[in-house]
């Protein structure tokens, strides 16, 4: 939501998963860029690619563009979606056997059988 002049943004540019993202960082592709409408109350809705923004930890926002001002006056943003705990995955020790030790496997004594053939 922005102001009814040309300050109201009329460009943003979504990045996700990106932590301690600057300025600098928006040289590269946005995960989604949005064409913003005048929006005075705040009810325009964008929906975003469900496939790109389905597991998001982190949402940068960048409006890189206004309707001709100078500066870029940003009166709302509102967010919808569903919020899940952030869960941080440790990495897993895994010790792999590149031979079977046979003093691992216990086996029972096996009597070996002969047949002779007359």
């Amino acid at each position: 939501m922005g102001e009814d002049d040309d300050s109201h943004p009329s460009e943003m540019r979504l990045y996700k998963n990106i932590p301690q993202m600057s300025f600098d960082d928006t040289d590269r592709e946005p995960d989604q860029t949005f064409s913003l409408n005048r929006d005075l109350t705040g009810e325009l809705e964008y929906a975003t690619k469900i496939s790109r923004f389905s597991s998001v930890y982190h949402l940068s926002i960048h409006i890189s563009k206004n309707f001709g001002a100078d500066t870029t006056k940003v009166l709302y943003i509102g967010l919808r979606g569903e919020w899940t705990e952030f869960r941080r995955h440790e990495v897993t020790i895994c010790n792999y056997e590149a031979s079977a030790n046979p003093a691992d496997h216990k086996v029972h004594q096996v009597t070996p059988q002969t047949h002779f053939i007359s």
